[in-house]
C-alpha cells in the first residue's frame, strides 16, 4: 500500500536481480495492472503468488483471463484459509509398493500414522498449505483438504497432512 509499510524494500534494492524488481505502490498511484503484467501467456509459463487473499485473488483472476491454465496458477498462503466443517472418519491408507496397510483413525492424520509406523514423510506446515508432504495417489476417493494442488494434480497426488478418504472406511492407495 505504501513504501512505509512495505517489507524488504532495503533488501530488494540490493539483490543481484534488482533491475528486475518493479514496485507498485497504491498510495503513489502505481498500482499493478495485473492483466498487462501477465499478458502474452506462452505454453510452459507459470504464475506464482503469495500475499493477502484479495491480492492473490486478483493475480489468479488476471492469470486466468490471460490464458494461464489452472495447473499453471499457483498460490502460497501465509495462513490457513477458512475451511469447511470437515468430518473426520477412519480410513485405510495402503502403500502401493509394499501392500502394507494402516488404519488412519479419525483423530489422526495419514502423516501421523506413517510416522508412528517408522515411515518418514517430510512435513512442514501440517495445514495443507505448503505441499511438502505431497505424494502420488494410486487409487481411492479422496477428500482433498489442501490449498496447494490444482484440480489436475488432485487426480494423481495427495497432500498427506490433511487429505483423507472421502467416505468412512475408504481405502486410499499412495505411492511414496
Amino acid at each position: 500500500k505504501s513504501n512505509g509499510t512495505a517489507g524488504f524494500l532495503d533488501m530488494l534494492g540490493s539483490v543481484p536481480w534488482k533491475k528486475h524488481v518493479h514496485l507498485h505502490v497504491s498510495d503513489k498511484n502505481t498500482r499493478a495492472d495485473l492483466n498487462a503484467i501477465l499478458s502474452g501467456y506462452q505454453e510452459g509459463w507459470h504464475v506464482c503468488t503469495c500475499g493477502p487473499d484479495r491480492y492473490m485473488d486478483g493475480v489468479i483472476q488476471a492469470a486466468e483471463q490471460q490464458g494461464f491454465p489452472e495447473e499453471s496458477r499457483h498460490l502460497e498462503y501465509f495462513s490457513v484459509p477458512e475451511q469447511p466443517d470437515y468430518v473426520n472418519h477412519n480410513f485405510t491408507l495402503k502403500l502401493a509398493k509394499t501392500d502394507r496397510e494402516f488404519l488412519v483413525p479419525a483423530d489422526k492424520t495419514a502423516t501421523d500414522v506413517l510416522a508412528e509406523n517408522g515411515i518418514h514423510i517430510d512435513v512442514k506446515c501440517s495445514d495443507g498449505i505448503c505441499g511438502v508432504c505431497k505424494c502420488g495417489l494410486v487409487s481411492g476417493e479422496v477428500e482433498h483438504r489442501d490449498w496447494v494442488l490444482s484440480n489436475k494434480q488432485k487426480e494423481t497426488s495427495i497432500i498427506l497432512c490433511q487429505s483423507r478418504a472421502k467416505e468412512e472406511g475408504g481405502i486410499v492407495e499412495i505411492d511414496l
